[in-house]
């Protein structure tokens, strides 16, 4: 069973591109967890600027949330390589300063229960990112594993009114279709879909239909391709999925929505993930084949494909975009500038 634990050089991206002449400005990763035994003084070593960063559980009650957040803050002030950002101007500045930019996300909004009220309270400890159902069904609307399929409930449509009016920005992944949906038309801001895949290349619950990838895109959106390996594993495959697959989905994805509205969203973890962990089941990924074929552990490398498992190879993922054609700007959008767009007009500055 191998470990999750990250072990590159320093900054790979800026000792890699130069001799690519290709200089990316920042790399921020849609989706990533990060563990108590993580080397947070070397979150920075591996290029990536910003991490989407799964602040609690997705399904902890409000103490235990509101546990989680105050923690980071505890871990922002240990460590100087570390700063939370609370606007995009501070990931601009997290790269200058070669720190390691945290935005404290939320995958799922059980923490709120019935109280809507709680959201403000947790944007002003740093909430920045929020998922509202982490697949099943909770008082927001329904998940991607419901079948009925129900939408946003009541509390879930005025969840939307609230994060546009408080600069949260909304996250649909793990999130029925129709909730998707739902909250696509009723937002006024621009939407994520941090960590997915387009349903077209590979029938997953968790993967997007075409309808609402363009959907995000009209609201100015991102769709974060993800390297996790079940979102890739198609129904006849019974090898670990490539990472020419990923460029595959990534390349699909710009097609169909455009080259501004496509970032990365790895789902990959510093540090160990937990034993027994309840969330990431057998079926969570939506293909219970990956588990009987791959790998069913979450510390696995095995999880994600085979040539993107690890951050420090994010510089061949941005060579191997080049040689499919994608220019200079193209891959800084893709790293990042697009998900530094949308940042910078929810959250301001």
């Amino acid at each position: 069973m191998e470990s999750r634990l990250t072990d590159v050089k320093k900054h790979p991206l800026e000792k890699g591109w130069h001799s690519k002449a290709v200089n990316p400005d920042i790399f921020i990763d849609g989706c990533t967890q990060i563990w108590p035994d993580a080397d947070f003084a070397k979150l920075n070593d591996c290029g990536v600027t910003a991490y989407c960063l799964t602040a609690f559980r997705p399904l902890h009650p409000g103490e235990a949330a509101m546990d989680g957040m105050a923690d980071w803050w505890r871990v922002a002030r240990t460590y100087p390589e570390v700063r939370i950002a609370l606007k995009a101007d501070d990931i601009v500045e997290a790269k200058k300063q070669r720190q390691a930019a945290l935005i404290l996300s939320a995958q799922g909004g059980d923490f709120l229960g019935q109280n809507l009220n709680r959201l403000e309270i947790f944007h002003k400890m740093g909430l920045r990112v929020m998922i509202p159902c982490y697949n099943s069904r909770n008082p927001l609307g329904d998940g991607v594993m419901e079948p009925e399929n129900g939408g946003l409930s009541m509390l879930g449509k005025r969840w939307v009114a609230e994060c546009n009016r408080l600069g949260i920005v909304i996250d649909l992944a793990h999130t029925g279709i129709k909730s998707s949906m739902d909250a696509i038309e009723l937002s006024k801001h621009p939407v994520l879909f941090s960590h997915a895949n387009p349903r077209a290349l590979v029938e997953n619950r968790r993967n997007l239909t075409d309808e609402q990838m363009r959907a995000c895109a009209k609201t100015g959106g991102v769709v974060g391709v993800s390297n996790f390996g079940p979102m890739l594993f198609r129904p006849d495959q019974t090898t670990r999925p490539t990472i020419e697959q990923f460029l595959e989905a990534v390349e699909y994805a710009v097609n169909l929505i455009g080259i501004d509205h496509v970032g990365i969203g790895t789902d990959m973890s510093h540090g160990t993930y937990p034993d027994g962990d309840l969330i990431r089941t057998r079926n969570a990924g939506g293909a219970p084949r990956y588990s009987e074929f791959v790998e069913i552990s979450s510390r696995s490398r095995l999880r994600y494909v085979q040539g993107f498992d690890d951050y420090g190879q994010i510089v061949s993922v941005a060579d191997l975009l080049t040689k499919r054609g994608f220019s200079k700007d193209d891959v800084r959008k893709i790293l990042g500038e697009n998900f530094l767009r949308v940042f910078r007009q929810v959250w301001g500055g």
